[in-house]
């Protein structure tokens, strides 16, 4: 029988087994042995430090936690019902997240908001009991005792097994030791059903492992790593026989489920387990439906990071809180970022967002070629008003940005009476129109917009006791 082997955050060369990457909702419970790596650095981004550690964005925080919580149940779930579980201790990483929680200090223009953080691990994706995983590196690893089923796969790998921890905690099946043989670094998890193998991590050399295919214009795997991925699964299939051939129970022969054999409160034990299954798949529901409303409420936070499509479309939902009807205009000819209309006029904007670097002249005159165009269609009587989105410098914090436009683009846009805005100016007026119903407010929004002739546009002052991204710092005294 072919077993199913899923690998999560740990590529196999020459994809001799799937890959899962730690993003993924993906169930362990199809697999029949799951390899899995609890390395997050490549999904984790942070461009802000905490007492000297990473802190991780409001986005990335939340599903940091929520990552780490579905691969700790679905490993248990995994781990209970039988499977065998390879963990590959792969190097610490250590990071700052929020928690959700905020303080608050200070009234109206002087309020500051404070984040409240907490510390976070990528071992939290494991259900082991360890009481602390410290960094410590090396190749020099003792066997401490008979290695049985594991004999084979530590003769064929023990050269390109490195480790980059060690634990501490109560083990009571310790396979490998640092070489003083104080401090763990492999060990053997045996349950009712299922085993966890805790083992330093296989390091290949990825340079040597992959080479560039001139037909397919990618990296493809060398003959050399596809052997080696299909020795190091062949190692980890022969180690899961070997463990089912200790704990393999006879399957049931079908006459044994006649009513006659069975007893009374197995029928109550699976008719709980049936309502407990359908209340998963009801949370299961529930969470795919709130994640949804939480990816749409957190749109207007990418006028503070995104470009392209994600930038444009919160600024089109943003504006339509102020009162715009506001849609993308595409057709066989032309292609806008922005078309919005109110009582005011009628608006044509381009959006831009920047790495490093401030929205330069080019985009001015991508907009000013998109009004002429517009203007030409038929449909079309008066020229429409330019507006200029800039996302400069886009991964970092506001306050510490630069200017947001070039010197040359300022002055091209007093000359074509462009109005530029700086999209963290407009999530501010979002997310206050967003949480309160001002048409007012909406109004004064419009008009400035309108009345703005060549430069930086200045919305109305967001009304006392609403924080503005101007407000918004983290406290590095304030923590839990």
């Amino acid at each position: 029988m072919t077993k199913k082997i899923l690998s999560v955050g740990f590529e196999f060369p020459g994809n001799a087994a799937e890959y899962v990457p730690l993003t993924s909702d993906r169930s362990l419970l199809d697999a029949d042995i799951i390899v899995f790596e609890p390395s997050m650095a490549s999904h984790n981004t942070s461009h802000e430090t905490h007492q000297g550690k990473p802190l991780l964005g409001e986005h990335d925080s939340f599903r940091a936690v929520e990552d780490a919580a579905h691969w700790r149940s679905e490993l248990k779930a995994a781990f209970d019902v039988g499977r065998t579980i390879v963990v590959y201790l792969s190097k610490l990483e250590e990071y700052y997240i929020h928690t959700g929680q905020k303080n608050f200090s200070g009234t109206g223009r002087n309020r500051v908001t404070t984040n409240i953080v907490t510390s976070f691990n990528n071992y939290s994706c494991l259900p082991i009991p360890v009481d602390r995983v410290v960094t410590a590196s090396g190749t020099e690893i003792r066997v401490t005792k008979d290695l049985k089923f594991l004999a084979p796969y530590w003769k064929e790998f023990a050269e390109q097994s490195a480790y980059e921890v060690y634990l501490e905690g109560k083990f009571n099946n310790v396979v490998l030791t640092t070489k003083a043989g104080n401090r763990i670094i492999g060990a053997v998890i045996s349950g009712q059903k299922g085993t966890m193998i805790l083992l330093p991590p296989i390091k290949y050399d990825y340079d040597k492992f992959v080479k560039y295919d001139e037909k397919s214009e990618s990296d493809v795997w060398t003959s050399k790593a596809i052997a080696f991925g299909k020795s190091l699964l062949s190692h980890i299939v022969e180690i899961d026989n070997a463990l089912r051939d200790n704990r393999e129970a006879t399957p049931a022969p079908e006459w044994t489920k006649h009513k006659g054999y069975r007893l009374d409160r197995e029928a109550v034990l699976e008719k709980e387990i049936r309502a407990v299954t359908a209340q998963i798949e009801e949370l299961q529901n529930t969470r795919s439906r709130l994640n949804l409303e939480l990816t749409e409420e957190g749109k207007l936070r990418w006028l503070l990071y995104e470009r392209g499509h994600l930038l444009e479309e919160a600024i089109l939902f943003t504006l339509r809180f102020m009162g715009f009807k506001a849609e993308p205009f595409r057709d066989a000819e032309s292609e806008f970022d922005a078309v919005f209309t109110s009582h005011e006029g009628r608006f044509l904007g381009e959006a831009e967002g920047k790495d490093n670097a401030a929205v330069n002249i080019d985009k001015l005159s991508q907009l000013e070629r998109n009004l002429e165009e517009d203007y030409a269609r038929d449909d079309i009587k008066e020229y429409a008003h330019g507006v200029l989105f800039g996302n400069a410098y886009r991964l970092l914090p506001p306050l510490e940005r630069p200017d947001f436009f070039t010197e040359k683009c300022v002055s091209g846009a007093k000359r074509a009476g462009i109005a530029m805005i700086r999209t963290p100016d407009l999530f501010d007026v979002g997310k206050y129109l967003k949480e309160h119903n001002d048409s007012t407010f909406a109004l004064q929004c419009r008009e400035a917009i309108f009345e703005t002739k060549g430069g930086v546009v200045q919305f109305p002052k967001i009304p006392a006791e609403v924080p503005t991204t101007e407000e918004v710092s983290v406290d590095e005294n304030h923590h839990e």
